[in-house]
């Protein structure tokens, strides 16, 4: 029947709309909200009041500061650990992706414990008193931090690369620093480009660091956050992320043709391994240090939160502690078993829908099918203060009252994954043979039947491990959470941006190795998974996206 063939997506539709435009809407409708009437004042005042004016110029500057500096780094290790057999390539290789189980809130922490005004370098080793809290501080640790999204997404598109391209190259007389100036560069060229435009947006919409450490200086995000909690000027929260999604679409439709255009390329010249090219010593030695450089700053901050956890108080007494990991029975252990337990069924939930919607939209013929497709992967682009601040909006009152509840948060969490969840169903449903199914059809099995007997076991290893990047991720995760918890269904990582937030970097840091602890079974668990044979092509790609999506 034709009505039963769109059952499912009129259904999936309708959750899209509740969680993903009614939220979106209700912010832009907010921003518009003058009192009982409806006007531009809160963007005329965005605008042209000096404070917010200067917020928006500074949110962009930063990012593209951090776009370009994150962007070149992750270029410089990909070289280094893929086309050179320079020492340490490993080490540099496992540096680069560390920081996928170091929150960015949880590196602001190591840095301050570092080079704060009574940090162990600045103040204990070095006798000197530097104040970090500027637009400087928040451009080092984004660019830290985002250098795994650049470093992953163009090894991706290097490891795709011809090598007999290369070989054609030289074979014509070119140098080696020819071959990488003229073919290696430009054939990934898109993938820099992609991931300069995905750093950029996730700089724009990060509001922790800016928050611990801007001191005057705010970002889009941060200054929505402080006018919704500090002043609770909704109507200017709402503006704020209004602009900053204007922004944000704009960039995800650039990288949306990017991706476009990097995918026909990867077509056109996968095949073979990548080859090393034999560059001149002095370029070399240039590379090997900017990534010992970067991977020991990486280390330093994991090692400085291990440290800063046992230290009785930073910048008066270094001497060893265990008093700070009294605060996790204390006060963290509630928030520890929610966040198992949300990250655990926002996995479950994120990995069965997204491959139930990416089933629909690459094997059933239907009208709007590329309309769900959109929904779903929208969230990508959202930036997470404006679904913190359109959940409270839209879940606030009848007809859907959620606030305070469990649901808006497992709701803000799944939404958020989903789009990963769409992109590995996709790519595992693109490898599968389409052969099977037509099989198990002429056999008489309905597509239902079809699905849960054929494509789910064959699809296995893809849901696993895409369950466990959500587990990961939204043990992480603080954005969009911070806004629609309470005391009741607090999770870890809110305790532990409170903590850093009110200066409490002893007992944040303790907080903290429980949350490192939680993201590294996570990641020990995906790389265990990824050593199958079967499953290490897909993880490959679907831990690319994830990076992405975060």
């Amino acid at each position: 029947m034709r009505w039963q063939k769109y059952l499912l997506p009129s259904v999936i539709f309708l959750v899209l709309l509740v969680f993903v435009v009614y939220p979106t809407l209700s912010v832009l409708v907010k921003s518009l909200s003058v009192g009982e009437r409806i006007g531009l004042d809160n963007y005329i005042d965005a605008f042209t009041k000096p404070q917010f004016a200067s917020t928006i110029w500074g949110s962009l500057l930063v990012a593209a500061g951090a776009a370009v500096l994150s962007t070149v780094l992750g270029l410089i290790i990909s070289l280094t650990v893929f086309k050179t057999t320079l020492p340490l390539r490993r080490f540099f290789s496992v540096a680069a992706v560390l920081p996928m189980i170091i929150p960015g809130f949880v590196s602001t922490l190591a840095y301050i414990f570092l080079f704060g005004r009574n940090g162990l370098i600045t103040y204990k080793l070095l006798g000197v008193t530097w104040d970090i809290y500027s637009w400087k501080s928040v451009l080092f640790i984004q660019t830290l931090d985002f250098t795994t999204i650049t470093f992953l997404i163009i090894s991706a598109v290097m490891l795709g690369v011809d090598r007999q391209v290369e070989d054609a190259a030289r074979n014509l007389g070119a140098s080696e620093w020819e071959v990488m100036k003229t073919v290696t560069l430009p054939l990934i060229r898109p993938g820099i480009i992609g991931a300069l435009l995905l750093v950029f947006l996730r700089s724009m919409a990060d509001f922790g660091t800016p928050l611990i450490l801007g001191g005057r200086f705010d970002t889009l995000a941060s200054a929505s956050y402080s006018q919704l909690i500090g002043t609770y000027n909704m109507g200017m929260a709402s503006t704020l992320n209004a602009i900053l999604l204007l922004i944000c679409l704009v960039v995800f439709w650039f990288y949306s043709r990017v991706q476009a255009t990097g995918s026909r390329v990867r077509l056109q010249v996968e095949s073979g391994q990548p080859r090393e090219i034999d560059l001149k010593r002095p370029l070399k030695a240039t590379l090997w240090s900017v990534c010992l450089l970067f991977s020991s700053l990486v280390f330093m901050i994991l090692v400085s939160v291990f440290l800063a956890s046992f230290t009785r108080h930073l910048g008066a007494d270094f001497s060893f502690t265990l008093e700070h990991f009294r605060i996790v029975p204390q006060r963290g252990w509630n928030s520890i078993m929610n966040t198992i337990v949300f990250a655990s069924i926002t996995s479950l939930v994120m990995s069965l829908v997204g491959l139930v919607i990416a089933y629909l939209v690459t094997r059933i013929q239907f009208k709007g099918r590329n309309l769900i497709d959109l929904l779903t992967t929208l969230p990508f682009a959202l930036p997470g203060t404006l679904m913190g601040v359109g959940y409270i909006l839209a879940f606030n009152h009848a007809p859907f009252l959620l606030t305070g509840t469990w649901a808006i948060v497992i709701a803000v969490t799944v939404i958020r994954e989903l789009p990963l969840g769409l992109r590995s169903g996709v790519s595992v449903l693109g490898q599968q043979d389409r052969s099977i199914e037509d099989a198990s059809a002429s056999l008489g099995a309905s597509r239902l039947s079809t699905f849960f007997r054929i494509v789910m076991p064959l699809s296995r290893p893809a849901l696993v491990v895409s369950a466990l990047y959500a587990f990961v991720a939204t043990v992480q995760t603080v954005g969009a959470i911070i806004f629609v918890i309470n005391p009741s269904n607090k999770v870890l990582s809110v305790d532990v941006f409170e903590a850093i937030y009110r200066g409490d970097v002893g007992d944040a840091a303790a907080l903290s190795m429980v949350m490192l602890l939680l993201a590294a079974l996570g990641v020990l668990a995906i790389f265990a998974i990824s050593q199958r044979g079967v499953a290490q092509t897909w993880v490959h790609r679907v831990l690319t996206h994830h990076a992405s999506a975060q």
